[in-house]
């Protein structure tokens, strides 16, 4: 069940970022193994620019970046 009103910890969104690049999983699954709304998946997402989704929902290319 997805907590609402709380804060993620560092390590939960880095967490979220190595599923976001590293698995297959969709948001939802992520969402529902980090205990929080797809929403916040969705956020992380657009901040750290990690999955490319071309106005698709299934599908989806992981951007490259330079660290």
């Amino acid at each position: 069940m997805a907590r609402q009103g709380r804060s993620l910890t560092e390590a939960q969104v880095q967490k979220i970022i190595h599923l976001l690049t590293s698995t297959d999983m969709s948001i939802c699954d992520i969402a529902r193994r980090m205990g929080c709304s797809h929403s916040v998946i969705v956020a992380i997402n657009r901040k750290f620019r990690i999955r490319h989704y071309a106005g698709l929902r299934r599908e989806w290319t992981v951007l490259k970046h330079d660290n």
